[in-house]
Order: structure tokens, then C-alpha cells, then sequence
């Protein structure tokens, strides 16, 4: 039937489409990461970035909320905590390394879900998921190998703690499938803002106030419209475009889709920083990125229950 259904005669290659903008604009992170880091108005720290990032993605997505299926509290405080941790951790590695280093780590993330799956929620374990690990350990050893020296072994260590915060918070989706995505998102995105505000008040009181300070110092303002662009370009478009997709793309298919974003990540950051990834980046990354597409291709398993 090519890329059309009689449930939907529009073609499929307009979601596949939105898809992949949607990965393009992930992509984005690394880029606006560095140019904050580096701003002269506002040298952000990793907690200021997490925080506004998430404060303007949640606006921008409050007004589709409606009659959406919320998530349980209890559940949600859960998602928050953890998807804190996985934005700061990741902001703070994009900060300490290279952009490709950070997206590459936190991309083990459906790894990280393999090996956790069977020992926190009792999911099943079978020899396509040891086989995709392999080859994405060797990726690992080799990206860790050529940059875990000096002052990056920190953003390093952080970097996998965003991979790994990440596959936890992939399974924990799962456990609230019956709440909305564009709802969940929205939820998480509001309560990292507060979490994040919160602990700005307390170290860093000069940037909780930065909304307030860019009313009277006109300096900050471009700094605070990055950082609702950040919001909406990077997380509240990209959720949008996500949700409209996979009403007709399969997980499989959108998960190899979204590989666009760890690819181009590092481009903008060459393009704009000079910041050219090591070759062992190249390599281990490359690894990465190659264990996850096998894992839903050649790897795949069967509906009998062997591997392709």
C-alpha cells in the first residue's frame, strides 16, 4: 500500500518528515549550550540553563494541555527528580567537553534501559539486547579512552550519569503510558523549573532573579531571549512535531529517525564553535549510534521470538 493507509490517505513521508525536524531541532542543545556558556552578559552555570529552558518549554506547551490525560502525582514527582537530573547532568557535560561527547553518552540511554529494564521493572532480556550492548560498550571504552583526561573526566562521568538518569526515565515513561506525552512533557519541564529555581535561590540568588534583573539591565535581555528560544525551538516545537508523527510512525521507526539529533548536534557546534570532535569521539560515538540502529534492525526480535 507504499506510504499510504485507508485509516489515513495522507502520506507517510510528511510524518517521517516532521520527525526528523524534530530531531533537527533537538540537535540544537549543544549549539545554544555553548554560545550561553560563553555569553558576555551572562556566563550561564549548568543549574541557570536547566532552569529557564525548562521554564519557557513548559509555557510554550501549557496551551495544548487541554483535555489532555494527566499523570499521577506520585509518578510525576518521580519523573521530575529524574529528568532534573538528566538535563542538569547533560548541560553540565556539554559544558565541560565537547558537544559530541555529551550527546553521544547520553544517547546510551536505550542501553541504559536494556540493562535496567530486567533488574528494576522485570522486563525481558534476550540476545539482540546483549548484542547491541557489545558493540555499544566498545564504542563507550573507546570515546571514554580518548577523553577522559584533565579537566574533562568530571563532565565525562556526567555525561554517562545522563545516559544512564535518561534510560531510567525511558521505563518510567513506560509506567505512565496512560498519561498524554505532550502532557507528561509539559509536567516535567514545569517541575524541573521550580526544582532548579528553587536550588538557584539558595547558590546562586543573582541568576533565580535574571527575569526580574533583565527589566532594569538591558544587557540581559538578549541572554533571556535566548533562553525562551532555547525553550521553545529545542523542546516545545520538537514534543509538538512528536506527537503529531507517531500517530503514524511506529516506535521502531521514529527511534531510528531520531538519530538525526546526536549526528547533527556536533555539526552546529563545528559550524559555529570550531569545535571539531577527537577521533576516538568519531569512533566511540559512531559505535553508539550503530548499536542502537542495529538493536531495531538486525537485532530485532521476531514476534516468535528469535532475533533477525
Amino acid at each position: 500500500m507504499g506510504d499510504t493507509d485507508t485509516a489515513d490517505a495522507e502520506p507517510l513521508w510528511r510524518y517521517r518528515l516532521l520527525l526528523m525536524l524534530a530531531g533537527l531541532l533537538w540537535s540544537t542543545g549543544g549549539l545554544f549550550i555553548k554560545h550561553l556558556s560563553v555569553h558576555p552578559a551572562w556566563h550561564a552555570g549548568a543549574l541557570g540553563i536547566t532552569c529557564y529552558r525548562s521554564l519557557f518549554a513548559a509555557l510554550c506547551l501549557a496551551p495544548f494541555l487541554r483535555g489532555r490525560a494527566l499523570p499521577k502525582l506520585g509518578d510525576a514527582l518521580v519523573a521530575i527528580v529524574v529528568y532534573t537530573l538528566l538535563l542538569l547532568f547533560y548541560v553540565a557535560a556539554t559544558q565541560g567537553t565537547s558537544a559530541a561527547n555529551a550527546i553521544f553518552l547520553q544517547y546510551t540511554a536505550p542501553l541504559w534501559a536494556l540493562v535496567l529494564g530486567p533488574w528494576l521493572f522485570k522486563e525481558a532480556f534476550n540476545r539482540g539486547d546483549l548484542k547491541a550492548l557489545l558493540v555499544a560498550m566498545a564504542g563507550i571504552g573507546i570515546l571514554f579512552f580518548g577523553s577522559f583526561h584533565g579537566g574533562e573526566q568530571l563532565p565525562m562521568i556526567l555525561g554517562a550519569a545522563s545516559g544512564a538518569m535518561f534510560g531510567f526515565f525511558l521505563l518510567w515513561l513506560r509506567r505512565m503510558h496512560y498519561a498524554d506525552p505532550l502532557a507528561v512533557t509539559a509536567f516535567n519541564n514545569a517541575g524541573v523549573a521550580l526544582v532548579s529555581w528553587l536550588a538557584l535561590l539558595v547558590s546562586r540568588p543573582a541568576e533565580a532573579s535574571l527575569i526580574p534583573r533583565a527589566a532594569s539591565e538591558p544587557a540581559l535581555l538578549p541572554v533571556v531571549l535566548l533562553l525562551a528560544l532555547m525553550g521553545l525551538v529545542q523542546i516545545a516545537v520538537p514534543y509538538v512535531l512528536l506527537g503529531i508523527a507517531l500517530k503514524r510512525i511506529s516506535a521502531v521507526e521514529s527511534s531510528l529517525l531520531a538519530l538525526v539529533e546526536p549526528v547533527l548536534n556536533p555539526v552546529w557546534v563545528v559550524l559555529f564553535f570550531g569545535e571539531a570532535p577527537s577521533p576516538s569521539t568519531i569512533i566511540g560515538g559512531g559505535l553508539i549510534l550503530l548499536a542502537l540502529a542495529l538493536r531495531y534492525t538486525l537485532f530485532k526480535e521476531t514476534p516468535g521470538g528469535n532475533e533477525t
